[in-house]
């Protein structure tokens, strides 16, 4: 242990093994530009909506007055009444809830990642777990257990479709396995819409994920943070999203145990906001996280931002229009250039802002006989063409090889990535 070592605590630098800088520092220091910066990364793995921040950035010069009270502390970390009372008016017009949503049902902090931690804290004690399927974002890893020291326990599918009802026997038998070697699982996160999958659940699995979740008293948290980006796709294995808020749960679910969180870095394209909420009608875990929600503080100018974008109902109705269009074209022409190269995707994919393709069949394994060595010696490859995919092994994949491409660019930035991308693993047209 070195001296500078020796000046930290244990927690300390095990947090700090969970830090983004090295990998995301070097990309979001040198990205591409067609004008300002040709030579740099093209950026088609992080999850953003770049074809629409424009949109926001129009409303924002037109539509924001502050005024002296702006810059003081607001009414406190967990939103203003003002806020509060547009999200709840947004989700009920939206989110199409069986029981109207109320202002008070809703607490707000500086993003999903911060409401995770929050939930953890407030769910379960240090070493419990939450079963995420396979595979899944992946900072829900650090989300909660960096320091709410959640443990993710893994579901995986073995073949079985993960958006069927078949796959509730898999979560049992993943909860029952990580109870007898010591884990207490505490809660079940459903990603719905799915990262990195893009598909939506059915009716019929979340009915089913809520019986096993009320049959083991475990919380269900539902993110619907792209709940808005879903559009029309041919794809027969594509289903149309459906909120746990938008039918009656309680034959299946106590309302204590069911929770959606909800933000404006997707379906608003507006991740640097910083601002997300989470809904439940459970008072005691709500109380807990307002109580901690001055750790992770959104100020009230993204709050007053936030506030006028939900209010122009007009404005929103046209923007969420627009987005949806561009995705399902983005969403079209990714395919249609994937197929051509003859690489395969994950189907049925209908939300977001992402395919989950294969490209297995360009790993080196007589290079590198180890699976994980060659995806990194393909990513490699990538770098060098300055072209940047998240790679499956973080995504938590079954099969190595699978990667997320983010189709949601503008159309010279889509091009020049898929040129950068099939030069780099050496694809050609079939």
């Amino acid at each position: 242990m070195s001296g500078m070592e020796g000046t930290i605590s244990e927690r300390g630098r095990a947090i700090a093994q969970t830090s983004l800088k090295a990998r995301l520092q070097p990309l979001l220091s040198d990205l591409y530009d067609a004008r300002d910066n040709p030579g740099g990364i093209v950026d088609m793995g992080t999850a953003e909506n770049h074809i629409m921040t424009k949109d926001v950035s129009d409303f924002a010069n037109r539509k924001i007055r502050t005024s002296s009270k702006t810059f003081t502390y607001g009414e406190g970390p967990w939103g203003s009444k003002r806020l509060r009372i547009a999200m709840a008016d947004h989700m009920n017009k939206y989110f199409h809830p069986v029981s109207t949503v109320q202002p008070e049902d809703l607490v707000f902090a500086n993003g999903i990642t911060s409401l995770c931690e929050l939930f953890g804290y407030a769910m379960g004690e240090e070493g419990d777990g939450i079963l995420i399927s396979r595979p899944c974002y992946q900072a829900f890893i650090a989300d909660f257990g960096a320091k709410a020291k959640i443990k993710c326990v893994f579901v995986p599918s073995d073949g079985i479709d993960q958006f069927s009802a078949e796959i509730v026997e898999a979560y049992e038998t993943a909860l029952l396995r990580a109870r007898a070697e010591g884990t207490n699982v505490r809660a079940l996160l459903l990603c719905n819409p799915h990262n990195p999958l893009g598909r939506c659940y059915p009716l019929e699995t979340i009915k089913a994920l809520m019986q096993l979740c009320q049959k083991h008293r475990l919380h269900l948290l539902s993110d619907e943070v792209y709940a808005l980006s879903v559009f029309d796709n041919s794809d027969p294995a594509a289903v149309q999203f459906t909120s746990v808020l938008s039918f009656d749960s309680t034959p299946y679910i106590s309302p204590n145990y069911l929770h959606v969180v909800y933000g404006f870095s997707k379906d608003f394209a507006a991740g640097g906001l910083r601002l997300g909420c989470i809904y439940s009608r459970n008072t005691a875990l709500m109380d807990t996280i307002s109580a901690i929600t001055q750790f992770s503080w959104s100020g009230p100018l993204n709050q007053l931002f936030a506030a006028e974008m939900l209010e122009d109902t007009e404005w929103l109705d046209e923007f969420f229009t627009k987005s949806q269009s561009v995705l399902k074209e983005r969403n079209e022409k990714c395919r249609t250039v994937l197929e051509e190269y003859g690489i395969e995707y994950a189907h049925g994919a209908n939300a977001g802002f992402f395919l989950w393709i294969n490209l297995r069949p360009y790993l080196d394994l007589s290079t590198h006989p180890d699976e994980k060595q060659a995806e990194n010696a393909l990513v490699a490859k990538m770098e060098k063409e300055k072209i940047y995919l998240t790679q499956g092994t973080l995504l938590q994949t079954e099969q190595i090889g699978w990667f997320r491409i983010i189709y949601a660019q503008e159309d010279e930035v889509l091009e020049e990535g898929f040129r950068r991308l099939f030069l780099a693993i050496g694809a050609e047209k079939i």
